[in-house]
């Protein structure tokens, strides 16, 4: 392996600072001394001692990924990957690949996704402590998200009712891109689908999260 430049080695350790930002516990994990915190944060340390904590990371990011497996292995099979995806809110093709091995080591955002899942979804499970997330921290994050669709489900059905007294005014319907009638009732119809398939999100991560908060 080549050596890094020095512009290299800078980039990995904004790399390193932001990950540690978003998880100051990790600090401690790869071994930065509390009295030293500040002069690491606010300098560049040596190349090797950057390596040396750019390493620690991607095996405290392996040893997560198997503790993950080990868990998922446990309560998941290869064919119900794309249910668990829209459980823990993690793509179904990482979820398949941490099962089969194909990923030992995925990212922080994806380690700390399945840890609360598998936190509310086994009993023997326990969070990772330098893990930014906790159980109600999630919830909020991700109720607030789909609050937010919900929200711009809620703009286009405004937008609906001006345009529908619109095209009774002028007592005709618009035209799609080929030239035929599109029914006034559509627009309605593909927003009451959204909203449908937001409800079944909201169920779905309460179902998971919340009634089963209490382990």
């Amino acid at each position: 392996m080549s050596e890094l430049t020095e512009k290299q080695i800078k980039t990995r350790w904004v790399d390193i600072k932001k990950q540690i930002k978003e998880r100051p516990l990790l600090a401690y994990r790869v071994s930065i001394p509390l009295d030293e915190w500040d002069k690491y944060m606010h300098s560049i340390p040596s190349t090797d001692e950057i390596n040396r904590i750019y390493y620690a990371i991607k095996e405290d990011r392996k040893t997560k990924t198997l503790r993950i497996k080990e868990g998922l292995s446990k309560i998941i099979g290869y064919r119900e990957s794309k249910e668990f995806s829209r459980k823990t809110r993690v793509s179904d093709t990482i979820i398949r690949d941490i099962l089969e091995g194909k990923k030992d080591m995925v990212g922080y955002d994806v380690i700390n996704k399945l840890e609360i899942f598998l936190y509310v979804t086994m009993q023997d499970f326990e969070i990772s402590i330098e893990n930014p997330l906790n159980l109600k921290n999630y919830t909020i994050e991700s109720i607030s998200e789909i609050a937010s669709d919900i929200n711009k489900v809620a703009d286009n059905i405004k937008h609906y009712c001006f345009k529908l007294t619109e095209l009774a005014k002028k007592q005709e319907k618009e035209k799609d891109w080929s030239g035929c009638d599109i029914e006034p009732s559509d627009y309605l119809a593909s927003n009451i689908e959204s909203l449908s398939e937001l409800k079944k999100q909201i169920d779905l991560f309460w179902g998971t999260y919340i009634d089963k908060k209490d382990k």
